[in-house]
C-alpha cells in the first residue's frame, strides 16, 4: 500500500521529500484490519507513505486458485459494483489525473466512489494475479456506510439491490 502522507486538510504534515515506511514492519496493521472482516483471510500487507494528499495506491499479488486469463478478469472487473478500468494511455496514468477525471464527471467534491483498476497493469505470472489500484478513501467509505445503514435498518435485505439503489443515487458508474 502506498499511503498519501496526510489529509487534504493537513498542509503542515509530512513527509516532505521523503519516503517512509508506515510502519517499516512486515505486516502493516492493513491485512489484519482486514481480517476482522474477513475471516480466514490469507493476507500480508506493507504500506509506505509518500508526500501527497491524493489517494492509496494499492499493488496487489493475489494467488489464484484456477486457471484465469486477463480476460476473465477484465470481465468480472467490469461486472463489479464500484471498480471502475481506467488506462494510463487515455489520460489517467496518475493519481492526481483520476481525481480530475472525478471532477470532470461532475462528482460533488471530485469524490470517487470507485476504486480505479489501472487496465495496462493487469497480469497473471504462473497463477497469480498482478495489479494497481487507487483508493480515494475519503469519498469510497459513503456509499459502503449507506448500503450498511439500509442493511442494519433492514430497509433491504437483497445486497444487490441496496448497491444498485445507492449506486444510481449517488450516480456510481456500473
Amino acid at each position: 500500500m502506498v499511503r498519501r502522507g496526510a489529509d487534504p486538510g493537513q498542509v503542515k504534515k509530512g513527509p516532505i521529500n521523503s519516503i517512509v515506511p508506515n510502519p517499516p514492519t512486515v505486516p502493516s496493521h492493513h491485512g489484519p484490519d482486514v481480517q476482522t472482516v474477513m475471516y480466514g483471510l490469507n493476507i500480508i500487507t506493507m504500506a509506505i507513505l509518500v508526500p501527497t494528499t491524493l489517494m492509496h495506491q494499492h499493488n496487489l499479488m493475489i494467488e489464484l486458485e484456477s486457471d484465469v486469463t486477463i480476460d476473465d478478469v477484465i470481465d468480472t472487473f467490469e461486472k463489479t459494483p464500484r471498480v471502475i478500468l481506467v488506462e494510463a494511455s487515455r489520460g489517467l496514468g496518475s493519481t492526481a489525473e483520476i481525481m480530475e477525471y472525478a471532477k470532470d464527471i461532475g462528482r460533488p467534491r471530485g469524490d470517487l466512489f470507485e476504486i480505479a483498476v489501472w487496465k495496462e497493469s493487469l497480469n497473471i505470472v504462473d497463477n497469480e494475479l498482478y495489479y494497481m489500484q487507487a483508493i480515494h478513501q475519503e469519498s469510497d467509505v459513503v456509499p459502503e456506510n449507506v448500503d450498511a445503514i439500509r442493511a442494519m435498518l433492514e430497509m433491504e435485505t437483497d445486497p444487490e439491490k441496496s448497491i444498485a439503489r445507492t449506486n444510481k443515487n449517488m450516480g456510481i458508474i456500473q
